[in-house]
């Protein structure tokens, strides 16, 4: 059984009764339609759980028969447009594929499909060409008859649609086709349509919010699904905060990290102030938010309980989780990068809200979200090595040929490939399903501490970003204290710079999730959160390569033996092994600048 998806590019229009005998097609510019109508008669029984977690979710799944394209559909959004996937019906035509189960599981939470709404249409197409004859589009009058299969409401209604038969053609071209046909639609009297599918208005939704006029979560308010920070249509090899690679953030290097000149073994502080550093494990910096009024934003502040700010937090995130499992399950690109981010996010919050949170349930819960975002590295690194991959040969100016380079790049795709085939078979597994309704629990009713319920949204906000931000220090201070004794080997300056890296993206994950549920910090503890991410392109860098030469290394040892020249992988390798080493040294650099500014932010 093949699964089909293509971009679903089209337009409504309601139009006076009659419209159809009365409008002229003759007058098109560039463009000509049919004159002969074929007529289809189609059944479409819509199904969702009983609470809806489809459509809360912006996703329909409908079971059509009659017309062109009989199947299951299941329709959503990307930040690209309108989506459709479509899977052949079975031979008992009413029986679901196991294939739309599996897709939908993670969305359904396990809770069965049930029908919700069966649209009777009778469809009247005609097709649009273009001057060279090409068919560029299809243009529908349909006679719809709904019954809401949950109240037995029934609706009838009359609207035509006009659907580009390529979603993937260029913008300026679509205006072109649709401009075209609507010079006709709009001479009738007709006007663009006001429900924007067919479900709403059988529901009694005109907004549309039952079907998903809006975008599927992953990508938008519902894009809540996205990684922290993250932009709708960000592509493949970005992180959720605009980075690029695996780790390092877009955009220059903060002016501070620039600052070479000062010596890795900078002394530390080694009175941290250790007192301090435990309160805030439960309190806030009560110094910082006397201070800081206000957020920064004009008109904003973070107002509400401290309660009410972890579980908008919490929910936010368990969200983004269940939609990016719906998009690695679709195969969609950069969707088990995002869905690491969003484990990782997931943990940070953990982490930094420990103290807040009763019992060991929190710690449970990070453990196994662990064990996700370990297995999502997998794939996450094999997708790093073949976006890098082709740079690093261009860097070595044609000493590496086109032909070992091909051979080189194509094993680095494969293994990507392997490696996401091998996500999509985890997010199947009953566990996997399990730990996404556990989050989903946890974040509805997270078992708060009395301490907590007495802060404010402020409060907790400065709390997490200052515990987030005293880990960093504290992983950087082991690792100057190191390179200061001279014991530092390269193995642990690198997995040092490891470490830090993590300490970081922890603080920007936790300021990102707080920023944009509307509960942010203090204005010191945001530019130490701000500082702190600046520094994060640099140690990216680092463990891009890391990654790189990894995976050089794995190759030349597969090679051996084989027969195969190995020339370009020593060549490439050699060079990656510099790079490597050159990023070290300046990595414990760019720490120790890290490290100072810190101690002044939360001085």
């Amino acid at each position: 059984m093949t699964a089909v998806a293509h971009r679903e590019v089209e337009r409504k229009y309601e139009v006076p009764e009659g419209a159809e005998s009365s409008v002229d097609w003759s007058g098109l510019p560039g463009y000509t339609v049919s004159a002969e109508a074929v007529e289809h008669r189609m059944e479409a029984v819509y199904y969702d759980t009983e609470d809806m977690a489809l459509g809360r979710r912006s996703v329909a799944l409908r079971r059509r028969r009659g017309g062109a394209d009989d199947g299951w559909h299941v329709k959503f959004s990307e930040a690209t447009g309108r989506q459709e996937w479509q899977v052949p019906l079975l031979r008992t035509p009413d029986r679901m594929p196991a294939a739309v189960r599996h897709l939908l599981a993670g969305l359904t939470g396990g809770e069965p499909l049930r029908p919700i709404a069966t649209l009777r249409t009778v469809r009247q197409v005609q097709t649009v060409s273009d001057s060279g004859g090409d068919e560029v589009a299809e243009l529908a009058a349909d006679v719809v008859e709904a019954v809401d299969e949950r109240t037995g409401t029934a609706r009838s209604w009359s609207e035509w649609e006009v659907e580009l038969l390529d979603g993937s053609i260029p913008e300026e071209r679509q205006q072109e086709i649709f401009g075209a046909v609507e010079s006709a639609i709009f001479a009738v009297g007709g006007r663009p349509s006001n429900s924007r599918a067919k479900i709403a208005r059988a529901l009694g939704a005109e907004d549309g919010a039952e079907d998903g006029a809006g975008a599927p979560a992953a990508d938008g308010s519902a894009q809540e699904a996205s990684s922290p920070g993250e932009k709708p249509g960000q592509t493949t090899g970005t992180d959720g905060a605009g980075q690029k690679g695996k780790h390092g953030k877009k955009g220059k290097q903060g002016k501070k990290a620039q600052k070479t000149g000062q010596k890795a073994s900078q002394k530390t502080d080694k009175k941290t102030d250790k007192k301090t550093d435990k309160k805030t494990d439960k309190k806030t910096d009560k110094k910082t938010d006397k201070k800081t009024d206000k957020t920064g934003k004009k008109g904003r502040k973070a107002k509400g309980t401290g309660p009410e700010a972890l579980r908008t937090v919490l929910d936010g995130l368990a969200e983004q989780l269940v939609l990016w499992d719906f998009k690695v399950r679709l195969d969609a690109p950069d969707a088990v990068h995002q869905m690491r981010v969003t484990s990782r996010s997931l943990r940070s919050v953990l982490r930094a809200a420990g103290p807040f949170f009763a019992g060991d349930t929190a710690q449970e819960l990070d453990g196994r979200l662990r064990e996700l975002a370990g297995a999502l590295s997998g794939a996450r690194d094999a997708e790093v090595t073949a976006e890098l991959l082709a740079g690093r040969v261009a860097a070595l100016d044609g000493r590496v040929e086109p032909a070992a380079a091909e051979v080189l790049q194509r094993a680095a795709e494969e293994q990507s490939q392997r490696a996401a085939a091998a996500v999509r078979r985890r997010v199947t597994s009953r566990e996997h399903l399990q730990l996404l309704a556990d989050v989903g629990e946890f974040a509805a009713a997270p078992p708060l501490t009395e301490e907590c319920a007495e802060l404010s949204a402020r409060e907790v906000a400065d709390a997490l970003v200052h515990r987030a931000l005293r880990k960093v220090v504290r992983v950087a201070e082991r690792g100057a204290a190191a390179e200061e004794s001279g014991e530092t080997a390269q193995e642990q300056r690198l997995e040092h710079l490891h470490d830090v890296r993590k300490a970081v993206k922890r603080v920007r994950y936790v300021d990102a999730v707080l920023d944009r549920a509307g509960f942010r910090p203090g204005k010191s503890l945001r530019r130490a959160a701000r500082d702190a991410e600046d520094y994060q392109d640099a140690l990216g860098r680092v463990m891009d390569s890391t990654v790189v030469e990894r995976w050089l290394s794995d190759r030349a040892k597969a090679l051996q033996g084989s027969g195969e020249d190995r020339y370009a992988v020593g060549l490439l390798h050699g060079a990656e092994v510099s790079r490597m080493h050159a990023g070290a040294e300046g990595g414990s650099e760019v720490v120790g600048v890290l490290l100072s500014q810190l101690r002044a932010d939360l001085a």
